[in-house]
């Protein structure tokens, strides 16, 4: 498995999806059907669908990637209980924190009674049980849960990646709380590693997102505006215009408007509409308040004319 999983690594870097889709899903094809192995394939997939916000075949390929391992008895495994972490994050994405919160929980439990507490599933849980809670506004609980994960990552010698999304789930934490010097603290260790990483890291997006966040609270925002474009790009190359680039474009926006630009902020909002009226319908609550907001910059700017 492990030319399959380098292959992957290399797919995914290229920026290819087309590719990385079509790699997966073959794969899933040519393993046997019903077993432990292409359940484990479907998670990967399913995965894969999160990353590019195709919600709705993500959320049915980890069901059926359950079900097979459900079918083999294998309820309390690690395996199990990682696909299980994997569905509840897609349910924090899609904005159902108290869903996602119920499974996380669930699959701790199993990896604690499979004697996996110190694995990276683990970790993975409290890191996001820290962003569940943190959406939902319980920040002492998010803070818990992220201090938590940070304190196990630092216990191990080769987890500098898990570090620095530790790092950047606090920094995010911190600055909800306006704890601005902690999070300038933790969100510039957790960039320090970025940058010494020779490849591009799929969570680096999110650390320059902090960051710009963080800038743009402290009126930076010219330095926010080249952190958000950069995390945009990031984000185009490991998931190509998925939910994040439609959020960022937004981000961009915002700074945009920040800084007197009101066309660049237009258009940055226009494409965001774009991305988010295909991937979550005309209707959703994302999809109608950016609307407004073009309308109110239209408005404005036809004002000045």
């Amino acid at each position: 498995m492990n030319d399959f999983y380098n292959r992957l690594d290399e797919l995914y870097s290229s920026g290819d999806l087309r590719a990385v889709e079509v790699f997966l899903s073959d794969a899933v094809a040519m393993a046997g059907e019903n077993s432990p192995e292409c359940a484990g394939l479907l998670n990967e997939l399913a995965s894969f669908y999160r990353g590019v916000s195709r919600y709705a075949e993500s959320e049915q390929t980890f069901e059926q990637s359950l079900r097979i391992f459900e079918s083999a008895g294998m309820e309390s495994t690690p395996e199990y209980a990682t696909v299980l972490l994997n569905l509840a994050g897609l349910y924090r994405i899609m904005g159902d924190a108290d869903r996602a919160i119920t499974l996380f929980l669930s699959a701790m439990k199993r990896l604690e009674e499979a004697d996996a507490g110190d694995s990276y599933a683990y970790v993975s849980i409290l890191n996001n049980l820290a962003l569940a809670y943190q959406a939902k506004g319980e920040l002492t609980q998010a803070l818990e849960y992220a201090s938590r994960a940070l304190d196990m990552m630092r216990a191990s010698s080769d987890a500098i990646h898990e570090i620095a999304t530790s790092l950047n789930n606090l920094a995010s934490i911190h600055l909800q709380l306006g704890n601005l010097n902690l999070a300038d603290k933790h969100i510039t260790e957790a960039l320090a590693i970025y940058d010494a990483i020779e490849e591009s890291d799929v969570h680096h997006a999110a650390a320059l997102t902090t960051r710009a966040a963080l800038m743009s609270r402290r009126g930076e925002h010219q330095d926010a505006l080249g952190d958000f474009r950069r995390a945009l790009e990031l984000t185009k190359r490991f998931f190509g215009e998925n939910i994040e680039y439609a959020i960022c474009r937004c981000n961009i926006a915002e700074v945009c408007e920040l800084l007197g630009d009101t066309p660049s902020a237009i258009a940055e909002l226009s494409d965001a509409a774009r991305i988010m009226d295909k991937l979550l319908g005309p209707d959703h609550p994302s999809i109608k308040n950016v609307r407004a907001k073009l309308e109110r910059l239209n408005e404005g700017q036809a004002e000045m004319s």
